[in-house]
């Protein structure tokens, strides 16, 4: 999450303001979750009730460009948008969907070998594991284990 110095700061270096609307978002974002343009439009519904999901997602926009906010799409997903401004990466269950900040400091250096090699400059990246997650492996190792015989053998 940020602290309100970030958020003024960026607001600042933008030069925009810190609209009702635009606090609501970073609240509605503000526990480090992933969440859809419609979950925050739900959040922020609660707080502003006259708010419109036209509105949600052009202040998202605005909040992404401005770089106070972070999108994320993932095999025609949705997009779901974070508050979490540190360098992460991610790590998603192709089952359920659940998203995951996870630090990986090694990976920058390598991306940038790679892109120097290609000549590339100003070099950033972004990391993606995906996997079945521990929730969803249980529920399949649950499933396999009443499914088999016996003899542990599965029919």
């Amino acid at each position: 999450m940020h602290d309100g110095k970030g958020v003024d700061a960026g607001l600042l270096r933008s030069r925009y303001r810190l609209t009702k609307q635009r606090a609501a978002i970073l609240r509605a974002l503000g526990n480090e979750e992933h969440l859809r343009a419609e979950a925050i439009f739900e959040r922020v519904r609660e707080e502003l009730p006259e708010v419109s999901l036209g509105t949600i997602y052009r202040t998202l926009d605005i909040l992404r460009d401005i770089g106070l906010v972070q999108s994320f799409a993932f095999a025609g997903q949705a997009a779901r948008f974070e508050a979490t401004l540190q360098k992460h990466h991610h790590l998603i269950c192709n089952r359920c969907g659940d998203l995951r900040n996870v630090g990986a400091d090694e990976v920058l250096p390598l991306a940038q070998g790679i892109a120097r090699t290609h000549g590339y400059a100003e070099i950033d990246c972004s990391f993606v594991v995906t996997g079945v997650c521990p929730e969803c492996a249980g529920q399949s190792s649950t499933l396999a284990g009443a499914n088999s015989t016996s003899d542990g053998i599965s029919p």
